[in-house]
């Protein structure tokens, strides 16, 4: 971004009211666009010069001093301007979500494992959620009433827009708005599942998301996801096209059969049994409100159309690093795949592995002791590596990537240490 970015320069003397002020400040006045935090973060990144040399800031300007500072009319440095004076995205427990992009029309961020994207996504309905982390920093903006967006209001700040092809799950799974006469401060353009990290596309206007959501239809969209599976594979490259089937969650059946009630009064060995199966298939369900896929043969005439690429990356004794890429966007669309190929995700409650890694799994000399019961993978081993897409303003290639997490990479570097092949 430094190496591109083009510079303005203007003097001070043109402003000699500010004659005094910290460096920063001059150059709010200077650059009527930029608020007090972000002049801060182009000092913080080095963008800015006095006289010639990098500012800090805090330097007390006076007539005839030289600003140079990026260009505001460049593409680069307006991106670069926009993110900088953007509000800040932090959870009520005080998380930072990390912006990757953003401009006027598109904003792209990394998404943190373990928080969804909206209320109600996949049966979750607490509050702590993208949605509400945004709906604080771009909140709805009033307007004409004819021009408000047409969407549905069902109930709370969220309006789910009804989709623009039914057939793909990752088109506009919802919409934030709020009231009739108000315009959405953002859109949700595609989602990840509640506890997959990575690259995030929201559009701040409706036009954009129009045509965002246009180009996820037509496959145009390029999404690339890490993933750490079980088992060695042994294929180097493979595409599954198998169709989707999906089962929503029905509400708990509450069990009175007489028999179980006389088999626990006896106390059966056979009762014991009976519960571990029972509780076994009740966790493999799906609960109220979920959804899950069943990969079926690839000449059926059921489910959903799926395809996607898998590259091996690097083998290690009893799990693979792979990179996935959707051609379509069903929902659990890599997990389903995975578990049909007899790779499931290495840790996932819903298809695979549902107790958590520990360090004592890598190395069995740490036995019962707390280092040995420090948990090191609690959440699915997935990542939403890179996003490519054109800009629907500009025309622009925009390619984003996100680097894995801190657990994503931590898991990994455990791997290459006790289950390389090298390493017996």
């Amino acid at each position: 971004m430094k190496n591109n970015t083009s510079y303005t320069t203007v003097k001070t003397q043109t402003l000699q009211s500010h004659a005094g002020f910290r460096a920063d400040r001059a150059l709010c006045a200077l650059l009527g666009k930029l608020n007090r935090r972000a002049a801060k973060t182009l000092f913080r990144e080095g963008l800015v010069r006095l006289n010639g040399i990098i500012a800090s800031g805090s330097e007390r300007v006076k007539t005839g001093d030289t600003f140079e500072y990026p260009d505001p009319a460049s593409r680069p440095s307006e991106n670069l301007i926009e993110q900088a004076k953007a509000p800040r995205l932090t959870t009520p427990h005080g998380r930072h979500l990390v912006r990757l992009y953003e401009d006027n029309d598109v904003l792209v961020i990394s998404k943190p494992a373990e928080i969804p994207v909206y209320r109600g996504q996949d049966g979750f309905s607490r509050r702590d959620t993208l949605e509400d982390v945004l709906v604080r920093a771009y909140p709805p903006r009033k307007v004409a009433r004819a021009d408000a967006a047409p969407a549905k209001t069902q109930g709370g700040p969220v309006r789910h827009a009804k989709r623009a092809d039914d057939e793909d799950d990752d088109a506009a799974p919802a919409v934030a708005g709020a009231a009739a006469a108000m315009q959405p401060g953002f859109y949700f353009v595609h989602r990840l599942d509640m506890e997959t990290s990575g690259c995030l596309l929201i559009a701040k206007n409706q036009t954009t998301y129009e045509a965002l959501t246009r180009d996820f239809r037509e496959r145009t969209v390029h999404k690339e996801y890490l993933a750490i599976v079980a088992g060695a594979v042994s294929w180097d490259e493979i595409v599954s096209t198998r169709p989707i089937k999906y089962v929503r969650g029905v509400a708990e059946k509450k069990y009175d059969d007489r028999d179980e009630r006389e088999e626990k009064r006896g106390y059966s060995p056979f009762y014991s049994l009976m519960r571990k199966q029972r509780s076994e298939a009740h966790h493999a369900a799906p609960k109220l409100g979920q959804k899950k896929g069943i990969a079926l043969e690839e000449d059926s005439d059921e489910g959903k159309q799926a395809e996607t690429q898998f590259i091996a990356i690097e083998r290690y004794r009893g799990y693979s690093l792979i990179r996935a890429e959707p051609r379509t966007g069903r929902t659990h669309q890599i997990r389903v795949h995975l578990g049909a190929l007899g790779h499931p995700l290495a840790y996932d409650p819903f298809y695979g592995k549902k107790s958590p890694y520990r360090m004592r799994d890598f190395d069995p000399s740490l036995g019962q002791s707390e280092r040995g019961d420090e948990v090191v993978l609690n959440r699915l081993p997935l990542h939403a590596w890179k996003l490519g897409f054109t800009h629907p303003r500009t025309g622009e290639k925009i390619l984003i990537e996100a680097p894995p997490p801190r657990d994503f990479k931590e898991f990994n570097r455990l791997l290459k240490k006790f289950r390389s092949f090298g390493n017996r």
